[in-house]
């Protein structure tokens, strides 16, 4: 059978820290020191449980009564998700926001962008919005600026003149037009037409002169 040394206290060889054996523990007066410990240490003073430090003892995540404050890079190697409304993902080095609505606002609280599935993308300047997506396409309000626009222009109005579009960048003075009307169209009121001839319309196809204006076939 082991020895074994009972008492009740010990006392180092000064007499300055001490060990006291209770029936529920241990006491010590002095610094404890080991390699780790282990157990419960809500009883524990001095220690800020409200912050996360790093090697060097800088508070980098502090707790408090609203959230907590990060400070320098907090790395995730997987989804940041907030609460239900989004999810910011890594897709490859590519970032990605999924959310089903998303809305950016300037520092007054102007709308900048809004973002909402299945319905719409909306622009704004200065709070007013100034172009919408559709299922169609877009809309914009205002005043649409490009280098150029190609594709179907039938349905523009106010168009001014045209300028001759036929023969060399030296000769240019042949006024081209399609021979046959696939598009419905409506002459500006209060304007004449004219097109080179001759001219087909399509069946179902209407061309509307308003009153007190003409459409001249050459």
């Amino acid at each position: 059978m082991a020895s074994e040394i009972r008492a009740n206290k010990q006392t180092n060889r000064v007499g300055l820290g001490t060990v006291t054996y209770t029936d529920t523990g241990i006491i010590v007066s002095g610094i404890v020191t080991a390699n780790s410990f282990k157990g419960d240490g809500s009883s524990l003073t001095g220690i800020d449980a409200t912050a996360l430090k790093d090697t060097a003892g800088n508070v980098k995540i502090q707790a408090n009564t609203s959230g907590a404050v990060h400070s320098g890079v907090s790395t995730f190697n997987s989804d940041l998700k907030i609460g239900n409304a989004a999810t910011f993902h890594d897709n490859g080095g590519q970032f990605q926001l999924k959310t089903g609505y998303f809305n950016v606002k300037s520092n007054v609280g102007e709308d900048m962008i809004i973002a909402y599935n299945n319905e719409y993308v909306r622009l704004f300047h200065d709070g007013n919005q100034k172009f919408t997506t559709t299922s169609t396409g877009a809309i914009v309000t205002g005043v649409l600026t490009a280098t150029s626009f190609s594709g179907d222009g039938s349905s523009l109005s106010n168009l001014p003149a045209g300028a001759p579009v036929g023969g060399a960048s030296t000769n240019t003075v042949f006024f081209e037009n399609d021979k046959t009307v696939g598009v419905g169209y409506s002459i500006t009121s209060g304007k004449n037409a004219m097109s080179a001839g001759p001219i087909a319309i399509n069946a179902g196809i209407a061309v509307t002169v308003p009153s007190g204006s003409s459409w001249t076939i050459v």
